[in-house]
Order: structure tokens, then C-alpha cells, then sequence
């Protein structure tokens, strides 16, 4: 069949970028016979919500080291070999610590009335001895010479190591969708002399940012040895989100073998600990009657990453790469972080693997653990494959959430500009509007982007990211938006190829703009 293609150079001011001379850009040769392909097998024969509802659903949460992680490692990689992709393999990356999944939980409050304990435990962290009973004792502490004043006071107490949180009223929503004023708002013009004074002041605040939290977490280190030493049943700390949604993360150095495990700590609803820290701080005894049971495991303490390529042709020892981070907190069933991603991506390929397309590149899926921890599973592999450093064109992320993608991150690479506007025009009235000069950060994409390779992040709306689903135990295939999951897979799948394709690799930064 002949390929049609087409010449696309647009209008750069239309779709929000800082303005370019025509003459400035490099015309992409766009597919459009690809692109309507890969509408048709994305739009019309997506197989992207089994995907979702299995990840979620049967699978479900896949905190890192988990069985759960382990079953989602084994399910990708089994689907991209089904869908023929090359090279599929379970990569360790490097040593991430125990492995950890909760087993059983039941509470409640017993005085001064009768109540369930809406509450869930903590990654790594350990269990209680059966169902035990104690009474709720706050220790706030600022210093190690805070903890003396409770010597002898905390056996078997259930101790409330945070203050009370503060409520307040919602007097608006964020909106669902990205308004197209705020996507196509040029980026603020700055002084450069005002810039250099910002980057002096964020680095200023980053360091005292992180002087407060060694100190903090000495003196939680502190506190954590003395409840041991006198020990205290149940740490309870507040969710991170009111309205009765639970949102909760881990304990870090229960990750770590040669430690003992952490004393029993749960995560509750921010109402009812403020509830039991008023009636505390009031003289009203509190009586609490909880049950954790977690489990460890030690027996491989790698965790992995799952690739698969489909293979290129005359550019085969060149890639790019696409990629998500499977990993999820263990609350819910991790669908908008990032089962939703992940299903892009695995979508993605499989459309490029359906219609038979024959990249010049090779183009190389890469589903990530350790994201959660500190993109741990993207930068390892970007450390542990610094002979692909020069040979990666490009690597593209998806992980904010459930929504439809809505443009890309520049990142800080002006150059990319008019090549990606080329090659997201033909998708305008799927909503694809906007290539936004500036950096996004928080996923793994940046594992790239500090190694000096093209790393790139899609625009999405935030609809519930960030707001109710993100890291909490509603974050459940029940709030995915399969037709705007769809959407991108198309997106990604197109963009992906066409990068594929390029005569040249995408340009990198130049040395003034590149990361810190």
C-alpha cells in the first residue's frame, strides 16, 4: 500500500509556544495514512479496558517487592510476548529491599463510645500480636530531649505521633478538564537577572528544606528506637486527604532486612484522628481495640522492570523508548497511579504490533517498579545502561492520572517544540492542542532527562488526580475514564512512531538548559 504523507508545519503562536520563524523549523514527513490507521485500531478496537479492569481488578495493588508487583511483572511481560514483541525479559535493577503485603486489619474505638476504626497499615510495617487493646497517648516531640518525658509511660499505648489537622470548607472544585485559555497561555517572560535571583532563592529553600528533614528525621529515628524500647502497640497517623478518604504511603526502613520490623502503624481517616486526638488533649480517655496482620518477604530482595521491544530496521541500534511505572501503593488498586499509564503504553505497542508497521528505530517499552520509592526502577536502569545513553532518541511518560492527554512537556528543550506540534497536529480535535515550554517533574521521565537523553511527559487533565484517587484506597478501575485512556494510547502509539521514523535523532539540550 502507498504511503500518503504529509508536510505539516503550523501555526506555532496557535498552539502556545514561544514563536519560531518558519524557516527555523524542520518539517516533519507525518504519516497520516499511519496516523488514521492507528486512530481506527485505537478508537474503534481498543482492547485497553480488559486491560485496566485485569491490572486492577485481578492483579490488583503492586507495591513494589509485593506478590502483587511479582504478578504484574510475569502478566506484562506475557502480553507483550503474546503480542509478538522481541527481547521481553524481567530486568532486575538492583537490590530495593523486603518485600511487604498487608494480610488482615480490624478496629475499633471502644471509649468513650463505640465506633468502627476506618484505617488501613502502612507499607512495611509490622503486625500486632493479635488483637490488642490500649489507650490512645499523644507524643509530639521536637527534640531528642522531648522523648524523656515519656520514659515509662507508653507500653502497650497506641500513640498519636502527629497534631490534629485543621478542615477546611471546599469552596470550589478544580476543574475536570485543562481550560484551553490555561493551556495555551504563553510561558511568562522573565528577567534573566530575575531568573538567576529564583534559581539562588530555590536553591536557598531547598537546603533548608532539607536541613529540617535530616533534623526531623533524627529525631523521628529517636522516637521510633524509644516507643520500641517501651513498647508501644500502634503508631496511628492522620490520611493526607478529609472527606473521609484514606491515603497513605510506607515505612521505608521496613524495607530494609537488617532492621527489625517497625512497630504496627495505621493510617486513618482525618476526622476520626482528630476526633481521638481532641477527646486525648481534653483529659477523655481514649480505648482502642486494633488487629494488624502484615507479612514480609526476604527471599529475593531485587525488584525489576518489564521491557519489550518491537524491533527496528535500518536504525535498529537506535530507540525510543516509551514507558510507565507499573508499581502502586497498596490502598487501592492503583488504576489513576498508574495502572492508567501502564495500560497506555501496553496499548500503544499492541496497536503498532496490529497494524504491522516496520519502525526504523527500535522502539522499546519500558513498565517501571520503584517509582513510588523515588523513581528507583527508571533511574537504576538509565545507570545501569550508560552504553544506550547516546542511542536513545527519545523517551516519552505518561502518569498523571486518567486524562485524555492534552499536549507534552517541552522540558525545558526548545528545539522539540516544532517537532512535536508537526507530529501532535493531525490529533487537534481529539483536544491535542499544546506543547508547553517549561519542566514537569515527579516521574520517570527526569531518570532521563538528568542523564542528558530526551525525556518528555504528556499534558493530561487532572480529573481526579490529585484530588481524591491519587495514592488512596479509592483509587479503583471505578474512576478510570476508558474513552480518554483510548485517546492517548492513540496519542502515544503516533508519537511514538513517527520518532521512530525520524531521519534524526530528536535534538538534545544545550548545556544552558539542561537539568541541575
Amino acid at each position: 500500500m502507498q504511503r500518503r504523507f504529509g508536510l505539516i508545519a503550523i501555526g506555532l503562536a496557535l498552539l502556545g509556544a514561544p514563536s519560531l520563524a518558519v524557516s527555523q523549523m524542520v518539517q516533519e514527513r507525518v504519516d497520516l495514512a499511519v496516523v488514521n490507521r492507528i486512530r481506527a485500531e485505537g478508537l474503534d478496537r481498543s482492547q485497553l479496558p480488559e486491560l485496566a479492569r485485569y491490572l486492577t481488578e485481578v492483579i490488583g495493588p503492586r507495591l513494589t517487592g509485593s506478590p502483587g508487583m511479582q504478578r504484574a511483572n510475569q502478566w506484562t511481560a506475557e502480553k507483550l510476548r503474546e503480542w509478538g514483541l522481541d527481547n521481553v525479559v524481567l530486568e532486575p535493577w538492583g537490590e530495593f529491599g523486603r518485600g511487604w503485603e498487608r494480610v488482615a486489619y480490624r478496629g475499633r474505638i471502644l471509649t468513650p463510645f463505640v465506633q468502627p476504626l476506618h484505617a488501613q497499615p502502612v507499607a512495611w510495617t509490622g503486625s500486632t500480636n493479635g488483637p490488642v487493646t490500649g489507650e490512645a497517648v499523644i507524643v509530639r516531640v521536637d527534640s531528642a530531649a522531648d522523648l524523656e518525658r515519656f520514659r515509662g509511660k507508653l507500653r502497650g499505648a497506641v500513640v498519636l505521633a502527629q497534631d490534629s489537622i485543621g478542615i477546611e470548607p471546599v469552596s470550589e472544585w478544580r476543574p475536570r478538564r485543562t481550560p484551553l485559555d490555561r493551556l495555551l497561555a504563553p510561558p511568562p517572560e522573565v528577567d534573566p537577572e530575575e531568573r538567576a535571583r529564583r534559581a539562588v532563592e530555590r536553591a536557598r529553600m531547598r537546603e533548608q528544606m532539607m536541613e529540617r528533614f535530616r533534623r526531623q528525621r533524627e529525631v523521628r529515628s529517636q522516637m521510633n528506637e524509644m516507643m520500641r524500647e517501651e513498647g508501644v502497640a500502634v503508631i496511628l497517623t492522620p490520611s493526607s486527604r478529609a472527606f473521609g478518604v484514606l491515603r497513605g504511603g510506607g515505612n521505608s526502613a521496613g524495607r530494609d532486612p537488617d532492621n527489625p520490623e517497625p512497630i504496627p502503624q495505621i493510617v486513618l481517616l482525618q476526622e476520626q484522628y482528630n476526633f481521638i486526638y481532641r477527646n486525648v488533649k481534653a483529659g477523655i480517655p481514649v480505648r482502642l481495640e486494633i488487629n494488624v496482620q502484615n507479612r514480609f518477604f526476604d527471599d529475593d530482595l531485587q525488584a525489576y522492570n518489564t521491557l519489550g521491544d518491537i524491533p527496528g530496521t535500518d536504525k535498529a541500534d537506535e530507540y525510543v523508548m516509551l514507558g510507565a511505572h507499573l508499581d502502586s501503593w497498596h490502598m487501592g488498586g492503583g488504576a489513576t497511579d498508574n495502572a492508567a499509564g501502564s495500560v497506555v503504553m501496553m496499548e500503544a505497542v499492541r496497536i503498532l504490533q496490529a497494524l504491522g508497521v516496520k519502525p526504523r528505530r527500535t522502539i522499546r517499552i519500558a513498565l517501571w517498579s520503584g517509582e513510588e520509592q523515588g523513581l528507583l526502577g527508571s533511574r537504576r536502569w538509565v545507570e545501569n545502561h550508560a552504553e544506550l545513553h547516546s542511542k536513545i532518541s527519545a523517551y516519552v511518560n505518561v502518569d498523571n492520572g486518567t486524562g485524555r492527554v492534552r499536549g507534552i512537556w517541552d522540558q525545558m528543550n526548545e528545539q522539540a517544540i516544532p517537532i512535536f506540534e508537526q507530529i501532535l497536529w493531525p490529533f487537534r480535535d481529539l483536544g491535542v492542542v499544546a506543547v508547553r515550554h517549561g519542566n514537569t517533574g515527579g516521574t520517570d521521565h527526569l531518570s532521563f532527562d538528568r542523564a542528558g537523553i530526551p525525556g518528555f511527559n504528556f499534558i493530561q487533565d487532572p480529573i481526579e488526580y490529585g484530588i481524591r484517587t491519587h495514592h488512596t484506597y479509592i483509587d479503583t478501575f471505578d474512576h478510570l475514564v476508558l474513552d480518554d485512556l483510548k485517546q492517548a494510547a492513540v496519542v502515544v502509539a503516533a508519537t511514538v512512531y513517527h520518532l521512530a521514523m525520524r531521519e534524526e535523532m530528536m535534538p538534545r539540550k544545550t548545556a544552558d538548559t539542561a537539568t541541575n
